[in-house]
């Protein structure tokens, strides 16, 4: 086997450009150190063979004649720019971060997890249940992987993981520990500690003290995406100048690790031809489009997952008194699964994991210290998820790529119902434009959940947390069935939202209920909404305040459509679409600016936290100035940020505002910022921040906000963008304000925003991956792309040969064994 690579940004030696794809002996890379069956064609014996052409910004366009080529291809070029962060992922997957990444106690806690949910019957299981297309693709991906590795040798990788141990071939058992683990990011993965943790009691069980529900406090930011999250527009032909579909997505991201999207095209003649991203280890694209039509993805508000309250049989904390479907009271079994990790040094550590016939028991004292420690008032708590047992997400994936329509698009998401936590939203060349939380949920109707925690303060508290708990001694509470689910225990796609439109649709992590206002979706489960309890004072359930993020984006397609936005006409172009999704509005501003200048001009002595008072006179001057934006040359921004940062303002509650919440008008309220002692100090507060840090007020947020090119020196590349929190729709997010003054490098937020639309010939694809295909500095396209997001400079993909053939660098890599 063998290969090489040529072109201006190769860094295979001047003489192997001799001849582009003649074996020159004594010519060895470093991309490799094998010169075997270098050729133009795949030889007839050959398992895998692909070729993989670069394009401007390292987008590899890979061709083969079948599923094992193109993942081989794939996995190739994936670890010639990602390599690191996927091993450390595989680590982590399979419970051996503590013996290879150090011995903390994190980690430690997490080997025994995933040691345990991971086995290797869960990963066989994984993989054969797959379609053969499918797992020869990810059989394929592996190959391709390890082949990069065996010919580069682990010394001469990405400094990050150069000769680690932990960096070795990998197999298709180590992709699918890390597609299991992938699964639970919407839930057990947000409660691996409190599952480790878990254990019966070693005394007598005490009684609980009365809980209120207001008792009841937990961070549900991660799972509802409160800060962070993803937008996305699918726009129909009412609503774009050619009358086709017109696309927008750009999900907000982390930066590092196992979600960093990588960019490619794949093409199987006649089977397969789509462009995209996908996450570390997919062997398809999971955003992207084909000829036919286009899609994003934003992470959904429904719950996967129910906690269990079970009733103990008195003196016996590992049994449960449980009413069967015929009425009977079994008494069930608390098994203990003992789980042996390895520590360096030959040491091994054994943890336990108990196990009720619902999946694991849990420490919820853990997750609030007002909960009920196992045996207490002889109840302890265990906890489903329905996306651990959902093994069809890979697949789910490859048959999009392979849709038609938007209506076809709706077909095989109902059929698969795989994706395991979030929305579609999609548009296609016929001018349709759709949304769909067509994703894995539990069963629990309404009515089910309502009477499911009746009378039990506990569950009761925990709902009104936003954690839907069950009752566990009766079979009236397991989770039940469509007769299209095709799980057991989840809603088919019959009852699951779905929404097709010819104007516009869209999705910024909240729920289904107003993806377009003029047809709100109603009558689903509350486990599908972010409230699992609803207002007294509306008459949907759905019905709670938008996020300010979905309020911005739905007021800036109303204000294109209106021709309100001073760009000119009233319909959509990919030019002022992305001019529209760049503009960087600050929401929170346009609601509240003018009353806090108002106030401060006023009387502008404000208190302090930690005792006097702040003039805010410069502030206020600079503040009324400010365009309401958060671009780079934007000033005062950093102000209004940690003021709004400091306002006791909730994004789903309407507890700051005068106008209150009104389910007519959601787009439009909350609104008429209360001014009082709080918001007049939250102000004092942000303006003694930056004073004490030598901080200008009218410092402009390009000079305080970006990322570190660590390829260039560590230059500095500013970035514009704001938080969610502020209603900014163009999210950009980090650890926070530093000491210096200036906000900590960015890394999570913009990541593969792509604008699509079509013409006669096809798709026509404008995007730009916002931290560039590869994390190493030593390769070339390592903040390539983001220095072109931070001068809203987009990128045209390359899709038809033509295309590809006018951006390529380098030759055409041939690739098999």
């Amino acid at each position: 086997m063998g290969l090489r690579r040529f072109g201006r940004n190769s860094r295979v030696p001047a003489c192997a450009a001799i001849a582009a794809m003649i074996v020159l002996p004594g010519c060895s890379g470093s991309e490799g150190n094998s010169n075997d069956n270098v050729s133009t064609s795949a030889p007839s014996q050959a398992t895998y063979a692909a070729q993989i052409q670069r394009t401007e910004f390292g987008i590899p366009h890979i061709t083969a004649d079948d599923y094992k080529g193109l993942g081989y291809g794939l996995g190739y070029a994936f670890a010639q720019d990602n390599l690191c962060s996927l091993a450390r992922e595989i680590v982590v997957a399979r419970g051996e971060s503590a013996l290879y990444l150090g011995a903390s106690q994190s980690h430690i806690t997490s080997d025994i997890f995933y040691t345990w949910y991971n086995d290797e019957t869960k990963r066989q299981a994984l993989l054969e249940s797959q379609p053969q297309d499918v797992r020869d693709a990810i059989q394929g991906y592996a190959a391709g992987y390890s082949r990069y590795l065996r010919d580069t040798g682990v010394a001469n990788i990405d400094a990050d993981c150069a000769g680690a141990e932990w960096v070795r071939e990998i197999d298709e058992t180590d992709l699918g520990a890390v597609y299991n683990k992938g699964n639970l990011r919407g839930g057990l993965s947000n409660f691996v500690a409190p599952i480790v943790a878990a254990a019966p009691p070693a005394a007598t069980p005490v009684t609980a003290s009365p809980v209120e529900r207001n008792d009841i406090v937990f961070d549900m930011s991660t799972i509802n995406v409160t800060r962070g999250g993803s937008n996305a527009y699918a726009l129909g032909a009412q609503a774009t100048e050619n009358g086709r579909g017109m696309l927008y997505g750009n999900p907000h991201e982390p930066w590092n690790g196992v979600q960093r999207f990588y960019e490619m095209h794949l093409t199987l003649p006649g089977e397969l031809d789509v462009m995209g991203v996908g996450q570390q280890g997919q062997p398809f694209p999971n955003i992207g489009f084909n000829k036919d039509i286009a899609w994003s993805h934003t992470v959904s508000t429904a719950k996967r997952f129910t906690l269990y309250q079970l009733r103990l049989v008195e003196g016996d904390p590992l049994k449960y008194q449980y009413e069967n479907v015929d009425g009977e009271i079994e008494q069930r079994d608390i098994d203990k699964v003992d789980v042996t990790i390895q520590l360096p040094g030959d040491q091994t550590q054994t943890g336990s994991v108990y196990v009720s016939h619902f999946g694991p028991m849990i420490a919820v004292n853990l997750l609030n210290d007002q909960l009920p420690p196992w045996g207490t008032s002889n109840l302890a708590f265990a906890i489903r998820d329905a996306a651990s047992e959902n093994t069809r997400a890979i697949g789910q994936w490859l048959s999009m790529d392979k849709a038609t329509s938007v209506e076809d698009l709706v077909a095989r998401l109902k059929e698969t119902v795989g994706l395991p936590f979030v929305n579609t939203i999609a548009t296609d060349r016929f001018g349709k434009a759709m949304y769909a939380d067509l994703s894995t949920v539990p069963h629990v109707t309404a009515e089910q959940f309502a009477a499911c925690i009746s009378n039990q303060p506990f569950l009761q508290a925990l709902a009104a947390a936003d954690l839907p708990a069950l009752d566990g001694s009766t079979a009236d509470c397991e989770w039940s069935s469509d007769a299209d689910s095709p799980q057991p225990g989840i809603f088919g796609g019959s009852n699951l939202p779905v929404l097709i439109r010819d104007d516009y649709v869209t999705n910024s992590n909240d729920s289904y209920w107003l993806s377009n206002p003029e047809e709100p979706l109603t009558g689903f489960s509350p486990l599908l909404r972010r409230k699992l309890l609803a207002r007294a004072d509306t008459a949907v359930p759905e019905a709670i305040p938008r996020l300010l993020r979905t309020r911005m984006g739905l007021i800036q397609v109303q204000d294109r459509l209106s021709g309100n936005d001073g760009l000119g006409g009233n319909k959509f172009t990919l030019d002022n679409l992305q001019t529209v999704v760049y503009g960087n509005r600050s929401y929170a501003a346009e609601l509240v600016r003018n009353d806090v200048i108002a106030d401060c001009q006023n009387d502008p002595q404000l208190p302090l936290t930690d005792g006097g008072t702040v003039d805010a006179t410069r502030a206020c001057n600079v503040l009324a100035n400010w365009d309401q934006r958060d671009n780079l040359d934007s000033r005062g921004a950093h102000v209004f940020r940690e003021f709004w940062e400091r306002v006791a303002f909730n994004e789903t509650t309407d507890t700051v505002f005068a106008s209150k919440f009104d389910e007519s008008d959601a787009v439009n309220t909350p609104r008429d910022l209360v001014i009082d002692e709080a918001t007049r100090q939250a102000l004092g507060d942000a303006i003694k921040l930056f004073d004490d840090r030598g901080v200008e007020l009218d410092a402009e947020l390009g000079d305080l906000q970006h990322v570190v090119d660590a390829s260039n020196d560590d230059a500095l590349i500013p970035m514009h963008g704001g938080l969610g929190r502020e209603g900014v729709f163009n999210v950009a997010d980090g650890p926070g304000l530093t000491e210096n003054g200036d906000y900590a490098p960015i890394d999570r937020g913009p990541t593969y925003m792509q604008t699509v639309t079509f013409d006669d010939d096809g798709p026509v694809a404008e995007a730009l991956l916002a931290f560039s295909q590869s994390p190493d500095p030593s390769r070339p396209f390592h903040r390539d792309q983001t220095r072109r997001y931070s001068t809203k400079q987009w990128i045209a993909l390359p899709f038809s040969p033509d295309e590809i053939a006018d951006q390529a660098i380098g030759e055409k890599l041939e690739l098999s064994e």
